[in-house]
């Protein structure tokens, strides 16, 4: 009996310390400072270490903590990133803890410069975007006034580029910080067009053939959509500017300049929606 009780007396002191253990295991932020601070830093910039670090730096956590999503942070944490100093954290931390580490991470707080994503903007994107965003430099790139993406998927697209597409990774030619800035920067375009003069200039260029954009009907290689809703912004203003219909509508649409056919388009857009 007495054994036993011995026996049940040493189970106890091995159990409340294995227990104890794991509940500080669990601590997000206690994890961050053990597996991530030496390169990202305690707050989430980059530390010195972090920032020595070849063939590329270690990455601003607190620039994107809100941007990308618990699927990329998880794979990140879980697999590294490779060809970087990022190496897998699956055999340091288990399934759980990585979910605390990523949910300590999107606590991190950063306000973009708008100042800085434009001058950014000019330096790395211009080229392909143009300078005011609206892609009038013929390389066939998406015109950002008009971009369907969200703040999140710019950043996705900035970071990861768009298969088959001139537009490549800016991961390692952009600091994440640069990227939200330059995301931000983006995302402020989109709200550049005027519907609201675009109704106007509808009504006086187009629908005496076009009562509404609905009227519309699609014909050539795109006539499979049915719909100009389904026509890609680029490809719309190509049918506004050179369309069967300039023939007929003389030099109504012809002359006009760039930002009066996006007007229009966007209040297409609106009014189909």
């Amino acid at each position: 009996m007495q054994i036993k009780q011995w026996m049940g007396a040493l189970a106890a002191l091995i159990i409340i310390p294995v227990s104890a253990s794991a509940a500080d295991t669990m601590d997000g932020k206690a994890l961050y400072q053990a597996s991530c601070a030496k390169c990202h830093g305690p707050t989430g910039e980059v530390s010195a270490y972090g920032k020595s670090l070849k063939p590329f730096p270690a990455r601003n956590h607190r620039a994107i903590a809100k941007l990308i999503s618990r699927d990329e942070m998880r794979r990140i944490i879980t697999y590294g990133v490779k060809g970087t100093a990022m190496t897998p954290k699956k055999y340091a931390l288990d399934a759980l803890q990585i979910e605390e580490v990523i949910d300590y991470i999107r606590t991190f707080d950063y306000t973009p410069s708008l100042a800085n994503g434009k001058h950014r903007f000019l330096e790395v994107c211009s080229s392909c975007h143009g300078k005011d965003g609206r892609a009038q430099t013929g390389v066939g790139a998406r015109n950002l006034v008009y971009t369907k993406l969200n703040l999140s998927e710019i950043v996705h697209t900035m970071r990861y580029g768009r298969p088959g597409t001139l537009m490549i990774s800016k991961r390692h030619q952009m600091s994440n910080t640069d990227i939200a800035d330059v995301a931000t920067y983006v995302n402020s375009l989109r709200y550049l067009a005027n519907p609201a003069n675009g109704k106007k200039l509808y009504a006086s260029k187009c629908s005496a053939c076009h009562a509404t954009p609905g009227d519309i009907k699609v014909i050539g290689n795109a006539a499979v959509s049915r719909s100009i809703a389904d026509l890609s912004d680029r490809l719309l203003d190509l049918r506004i500017r050179h369309g069967r219909h300039v023939d007929r509508a003389g030099k109504k649409v012809e002359k006009l300049p760039s930002d009066s056919i996006r007007d229009i388009m966007a209040y297409m857009r609106a009014d189909i929606n």
